[in-house]
């Protein structure tokens, strides 16, 4: 239940955005601060470890001023998600009005966003709540990486009676990251009416989120979940200066089937951001191919490879065709970046990465 300050006509509630690690509980909460009006927002704090996971929360308190006539605060926190920090994340959930489940899309993650989710609910136990008494949304994030599962594939696992609202996202892009604050603030103050009797005015919260844009809705008829898909501009995102020449090996269902070259090049363009050039000469089962595709910045994206953790910055074709397949170039952030190449093949995705080892995506 929302706190009610009745001597100051003031309501606080707590948003907790729960998922795996890597998941993009803090990219949300980043680009909410990045967006929301300075006069709406305060400042986002973030706790990380070295490897700049949240270890214990991000706050990013969100007041929109008065709504029929009490002022009304949004407290947004992250929990951390490796699973030895469990104790932290407990805390977190303490005294939760809402929660934001970011899952991750990749089917890699799948059973990381599963264990995530039952070890939520029973951290809600631990306070007598059970996940129908606290408004529950999922954000299936990740949505435009190659790896990807199919929508129903996740419902299956995380939403088969379609109890909860969900959006699709990119949060990286800003797609899907604001459609689902509000839904989940929507959810709380719809519950407050309905305990408090105090009257929340919907619009003028999404108003002061800056989501009367456009949104395309629609209901998947398997499962009867709701499930939004955001049409809102993406922000710029300016990736690095990326020179690479990289000699390659082509991998299809886990058997070498060719190797050759690969080029990475950078242009500025002026509205701030970068433009990528991929150039690929290579042979195939001893026939000559080659492509030159323009590719776009997405983000980062960080892995556990053989122990160790890295990270990568994601670049994705800017333009595809009914004839062309979508490329996704993942390079490490290293003094020596090597560069893995992902796109589908004729039976099956084809894999590309440096001679001599075996690709990680």
């Amino acid at each position: 239940m929302p706190t009610i300050n009745q001597a100051f006509k003031e309501i606080t509630c707590k948003i907790v955005y729960y998922g795996p690690g890597f998941g993009g509980k803090t990219t949300n909460l980043q680009l909410i601060h990045g967006n929301v009006p300075a006069k709406h927002r305060g400042d986002l704090v973030s706790l990380a470890t070295e490897q700049d996971q949240t270890l214990f929360f991000d706050f990013l308190p969100l007041d929109f001023g008065d709504v029929k006539g009490y002022k009304t605060k949004f407290q947004l926190y992250t929990v951390p998600g490796q699973v030895y920090y469990n104790a932290t994340r407990k805390l977190v959930l303490r005294g939760v009005d809402g929660i934001v489940f970011v899952a991750d899309s990749q089917a890699t993650r799948l059973k990381d966003s599963v264990d995530s989710f039952y070890n939520m609910i029973e951290n809600l136990r631990e306070y007598d709540l059970e996940i129908g008494q606290v408004p529950v949304v999922i954000q299936y994030n990740k949505r435009d990486l190659p790896s990807a599962l199919p929508l129903e594939d996740l419902r299956k696992h995380l939403n088969p009676e379609g109890r909860f609202e969900e959006f699709e996202a990119v949060a990286t892009e800003g797609v899907g990251v604001r459609e689902t604050l509000r839904a989940v603030c929507s959810q709380i103050l719809k519950r407050l009416n309905e305990q408090a009797n105090i009257v929340s005015d919907d619009e003028i919260i999404g108003e002061r989120l800056g989501l009367l844009g456009e949104t395309q809705e629609g209901s998947d008829s398997a499962s009867g979940a709701s499930t939004t898909t955001a049409r809102t501009k993406a922000p710029i995102r300016k990736g690095p200066m990326l020179d690479i020449i990289q000699t390659s090996r082509w991998v299809w269902g886990g058997i070498g089937v060719g190797s050759g070259s690969i080029t990475i090049s950078t242009r500025p363009t002026p509205d701030g951001a970068n433009e990528y050039t991929l150039s690929s000469r290579h042979r195939i089962f001893m026939v000559s191919r080659q492509f030159t595709r323009p590719m776009k910045y997405i983000g980062e994206d960080r892995r556990l490879v053989d122990g160790t953790q890295r990270t990568y910055h994601v670049l994705r074709d800017a333009d595809t065709g009914a004839k062309t397949a979508p490329i996704t170039a993942y390079v490490e952030q290293a003094k020596l970046p090597r560069v893995y190449l992902i796109y589908p093949g004729f039976m099956g995705d084809v894999h590309v990465g440096p001679e001599g080892e075996q690709p990680v995506f």
